[in-house]
């Protein structure tokens, strides 16, 4: 196999699955995605379904894109920075902002404990990040203070959330 080829592959070999591998192929069409994507992001899913014991994917993410803030009331969250950089937000139930944690290749990996109202703010083209939760696949409960994505409110939302 061509390491500058290699992309997430999960096809059996003698019966075994092979390692999943997330190549320069796989990362710069992740990166063509989030780049001409409305939403300014793009993810690979690495878990094999909904119901997996644990979640996990890759998301690309540019600059723009609105990580609406949300909760998970069962589930911790960890996020690993694979490259870029962003602001892990964190917010009170009220919707202030009450914590700032820079993801960079100093400060790469934070643990969101369970009930955090959490956000993104990108910094930088090209940020990837490896989230990782318990599973079953649950949704995010979204902040009904902040507003929905699409909505006209995001771009000015945004724009207080940078620094």
């Amino acid at each position: 196999m061509d390491e500058a080829k290699n992309q997430t592959k999960n096809q059996a070999r003698n019966g075994l699955p092979e390692i999943q591998v997330i190549g320069a192929e796989a990362i710069a069409e992740l990166l063509g995605k989030a780049e001409t994507s409305e939403r300014k992001r793009s993810h690979l899913l690495l878990h094999g379904g909904h119901h997996d014991q644990v979640q996990r994917m890759t998301i690309m993410l540019e600059p723009g894109t609105y990580v609406r803030p949300h909760q998970h009331s069962e589930q911790w969250e960890m996020l690993a920075l694979l490259r870029g950089s962003c602001d892990l937000l964190q917010f009170d139930p009220q919707g202030r902002l009450i914590g700032r944690v820079e993801m960079t290749a100093a400060t790469p990996v934070a643990q969101i404990p369970i009930g955090t109202w959490h956000g993104l703010y990108v910094r930088e083209k090209g940020t990837m990040l490896l989230e990782v939760k318990p599973g079953p696949y649950r949704p995010n409960e979204f902040a009904d203070w902040a507003p929905p994505e699409g909505d006209p409110a995001v771009p000015g939302y945004l724009a207080t959330l940078a620094r």
